[in-house]
């Protein structure tokens, strides 16, 4: 999503909107877009709220969208990816980084000693389907790509490396060496049985703790439970991995993350960590096989990043709560679109794979391997026709376990609760007939008729990601304040 433009770069008919937006009613119309959250594609509805008296039975009106500017109330779109709405997204990646934290330091309805439950912070990988270009740094030393020796070549007459010191830029990076070369369709296979492989691996991870300390599997379930928190991320050449944490916590019979107790003196992180590896070792899931070949199965790569997390950032190669939660925060609103705008969207049929010139070559290969597989009988289940845009992989992009800490429903409605003490006099909202609206004494009667997405006028829009440019940057001088005086009184 691009900067606004400056004023003298408009068109006259938009610079026309502009004005027009700009005279009567702009006040109640900007509060709108803040209330919005200045959200660049929002959803435009029109209607009206009701409150009944539970014990009279009275009507009071409370809100009519008739009484706004334009007659309809403007709400956030409310989505994840950063390509859509940079206002939205940063609300979603907010969020995700209070969950996270909270699983990891307490806090939100999670009791404060989970700071000292053992916990990990691991990067699962795929493995490799073919030779790509890659970025190899010791320090401040670049390395070359694939060295080779003078002369090899790969089945196709291509050279068999690459000596190049590739930037951090480097368009080349996550393309095959050689394209022809490269498995491209058991790539797709692998990110469309990506979540399976997951969920097999939590179970494998649970049996593999009780072999360490000689206990059954049900017997382990009585005394300890791992809970976790994932995102997922493409990685250059389009195949999918997970950064994770993983925490162990003492068994108990209530669920809800409020109920957290420290496990045993025995459960330690270290072995937390060689039950995982052990695991990850092991676990693999089936591949349908194509054209009566040989059976496939999908497996981890052989890189698995593991860290300790501890309440102290200074130890070496261990990582602090808040460090962890935003690195892993930051993912939670990427997605296949840093490839290309042609996989914002569902492709909907063949005329779709026109637009993969805008593509780079390795990743349209990947959407053109999908569509291909996603014609074969076997292969029906995994959808991979439907998830072409997503390279295969049809799994969320975040996920917990219902242990692990707060979700993003109570996040959100306490931020809703917020807005209304913050608006309210002396900070206690009110329903239509002057009392607390936490005494429950009224019905509310909401109906709403969706009138469309976006602004009305490219002027409207132009206002509005100006009004959005000007929030980020009082909050980013906010937030340097804010560390800056944290700073001088430490």
């Amino acid at each position: 999503m691009t900067e606004p433009v400056q004023v003298g770069e408009l068109l006259p008919g938009v610079l026309g909107e502009v004005v027009e937006r700009a005279g009567h009613g702009y006040e109640r119309w900007a509060e709108l877009v803040a209330q919005a959250g200045y959200c660049h594609h929002p959803i435009r509805l029109a209607g009206r709220v009701d409150q009944a008296d539970r014990s009279t039975g009275e009507v009071r009106t409370v809100y009519d969208s008739e009484r706004e500017p334009d007659g309809v109330l403007l709400k956030a779109c409310g989505t994840r990816r950063e390509s859509r709405c940079l206002s939205c997204a940063a609300v979603y990646r907010a969020d995700a980084y209070q969950l996270l934290a909270a699983g990891l330091r307490g806090g939100k309805g999670v009791p404060d000693s989970v700071a000292d439950h053992p916990r990990l912070f691991v990067t699962f990988t795929a493995p490799s389907f073919g030779r790509v270009h890659t970025r190899k740094a010791q320090g401040r030393l670049v390395l070359p790509c694939h060295p080779y020796r003078q002369g090899a070549r790969c089945p196709h007459g291509l050279r068999d490396g690459c000596w190049h010191r590739h930037g951090e830029d480097d368009p080349r990076l996550g393309e095959p060496l050689c394209a022809a070369c490269y498995d491209a369709q058991a790539q797709v296979l692998w990110n469309a049985l990506a979540p399976e492989l997951w969920r097999r691996t939590t179970i494998a991870l649970q049996r593999a703790l009780g072999r360490l300390v000689g206990l059954q599997e049900a017997e382990l379930r009585r005394l300890v439970r791992v809970s976790y928190a994932k995102v997922a991320e493409f990685q250059r050449r389009g195949a999918i991995h997970f950064h994770a944490v993983l925490r162990l916590d003492a068994a108990t019979e209530c669920r809800c993350p409020g109920c957290l107790a420290p496990p045993p003196e025995d459960f330690t992180a270290a072995l937390l960590e060689n039950a995982l590896r052990e695991a990850v070792a092991t676990v693999r899931v089936p591949c349908p096989p194509l054209d009566g070949g040989p059976a496939r199965y999908a497996r981890w790569g052989e890189q698995l990043d593991v860290h300790n997390i501890t309440k102290d950032s200074d130890q070496t190669g261990e990582l602090s709560a808040e460090h962890v939660a935003g690195y892993i925060a930051k993912y939670a609103t990427k997605a296949t679109e840093s490839f290309g705008s042609g996989l914002d969207r569902r492709l909907a049929d063949a005329d779709d794979l026109d637009r993969l010139d805008r593509l780079p070559v390795h990743v349209a290969e990947l959407v053109r391997a999908c569509w291909e597989l996603g014609c074969r009988p076997e292969l029906d289940g995994l959808r991979l026709r439907a998830w072409a845009h997503m390279l295969g992989f049809r799994g969320h992009w975040s996920t917990k376990s219902r242990r692990y800490s707060t979700t993003f429903t109570v996040l959100r409605r306490a931020r809703v609760a917020f807005a209304k003490r913050r608006r309210a006099r002396d900070g206690v909202p009110l329903d239509a007939f002057g009392r607390a609206e936490d005494d429950q004494a009224v019905i509310v009667v909401a109906s709403w008729v969706y009138v469309g997405s976006g602004y009305a006028t490219e002027g409207e829009r132009w206002l509005a990601l100006s009004a959005a440019a000007r929030a980020r940057e009082h909050r980013r001088i906010a937030r340097e304040e804010l560390t800056t005086t944290t700073a001088s009184a430490a």
